[in-house]
């Protein structure tokens, strides 16, 4: 039997359709599935403020929510939305602590070196609460655990808003806007939002 014959071409034809559906199938699936996700991961950090500076930011940037939090305005929204998802489901959260100007980071940094836990508190100039682009939140019964039903939501829910816990942090109530991407320059979640707090 020679190889050449039209039967023998369809028949390898055939046999590799399958195959290549299948890769085409699961690659589409993969793509959708890291964009999706690809902002989301504790790898992934905020971005900085072009022409900022962290902890000097101008009020000309900043959003309001609470006496005790200001915002990056392009986050605000998806804080507020974050907010009102997780009030719709009975669940209590809100934000402690937001900006940090940098007299704030040089109090907490000393508060928490003075307490021997110097990983609590970022060197000033550095941290992404300078950016106001960190929120630490609270819930129904105060300071939000990994055990309380406040992180439960978050887990589940905060990524679908922007917010992203880092790695190795420690901290369940700290929480990261990286609805722009982040570092990782990842898909935008949200954009929609961004001009919220215009």
């Amino acid at each position: 039997m020679r190889l050449c014959t039209p039967r023998y071409r369809r028949t390898a034809r055939a046999a590799r359709l399958p195959i290549i559906i299948a890769v085409v199938v699961l690659s589409v699936l993969a793509s959708a599935c890291t964009a999706s996700l690809a902002a989301i991961s504790p790898l992934n950090h905020p971005t900085v403020i072009a022409g900022a500076t962290n902890g000097a930011l101008p009020a000309s940037v900043l959003y309001t929510q609470g006496p005790s939090c200001q915002v990056y305005k392009p986050a605000a929204g998806s804080l507020v939305g974050m907010l009102g998802a997780a009030r719709a489901d009975g669940v209590t959260l809100a934000p402690e602590q937001c900006y940090r100007d940098y007299a704030g980071q040089v109090f907490w940094r000393k508060y928490w070196c003075d307490r021997g836990l110097c990983d609590n508190a970022a060197v000033p100039g550095t941290g992404n609460h300078g950016w106001a682009k960190a929120v630490d939140l609270r819930g129904s019964l105060g300071e939000v655990t990994y055990t309380s039903a406040a992180y439960k939501w978050l887990v589940v829910h905060a990524g679908s808003w922007g917010w992203n816990q880092p790695a190795g942090l420690g901290e369940a109530w700290h929480w990261e806007w990286v609805g722009d991407g982040g570092t990782r320059k990842a898909p935008t979640i949200r954009a929609d939002l961004f001009t919220w707090a215009r």
